[in-house]
């Protein structure tokens, strides 16, 4: 079995490469949908060689759901101390994604993902779990301390709150992807309703 090189005391590693090539996939995917994404493109916007994107990532799906994980708008963890205080976090941190490329990018994946089902159908659903994940934390401890009833749907709530926000990112006038005063108003008036309707 051939064993892996060490490092010799050649050119150091760049160290911005990844942020570069990340970008780079929001860039490439916005601009050319799914299918003028490639390894070529990336590599000439991210100014990097094609046999480095090959050593990282398998291929171009795994290229960019890493990138949009890593530009996911749920990287800081929720955990408020209350339901409200959890979703309306939730509902802040999904607005300011979409108003920020890589939620755009993801949902032209989604969007994608109806004419190729059979090539994006997966990628969708994997980057659908960290909403579902997260959710799925805050509704079990909210059942934990009496303030959701057992049963309650994590499925249905995430619907509820992500589709309030999204409409309002996609229709709405006011400045998606930043915290404003009134950003944080109408979303804690997105969760109080959807709380009141499952109370």
């Amino acid at each position: 079995m051939a064993r892996e090189s060490p490092r010799g005391p050649g050119r150091p590693r760049d160290a911005d490469m990844e942020d570069r090539v990340y970008a780079a996939v929001l860039e490439v995917y916005w601009e050319t949908s799914w299918r003028g994404f490639t390894f070529d493109a990336v590599a000439r916007r991210a100014k990097v060689g094609r046999a480095a994107l090959y050593r990282r990532w398998a291929d171009k799906e795994a290229l960019l759901v890493q990138a949009l994980e890593a530009r996911s708008p749920l990287s800081t963890p929720i955990d408020t101390g209350s339901v409200r205080g959890d979703l309306v976090e939730l509902a802040e941190q999904l607005a300011v994604g979409y108003g920020e490329l890589s939620g755009l990018v993801s949902l032209r994946v989604t969007l994608d993902a109806r004419v190729n089902p059979d090539l994006l159908s997966h990628l969708t659903d994997t980057l659908n779990q960290s909403r579902l994940v997260t959710t799925r934390r805050i509704v079990r401890r909210a059942i934990a301390r009496g303030e959701l009833p057992e049963g309650t749907s994590t499925t249905l709530l995430l619907e509820l709150v992500t589709g309030a926000v999204l409409a309002r990112a996609l229709f709405s006038q006011a400045h998606a992807g930043v915290r404003s005063r009134a950003a944080v108003q109408h979303s804690t008036l997105i969760v109080d309703t959807v709380l009141r309707a499952l109370s």
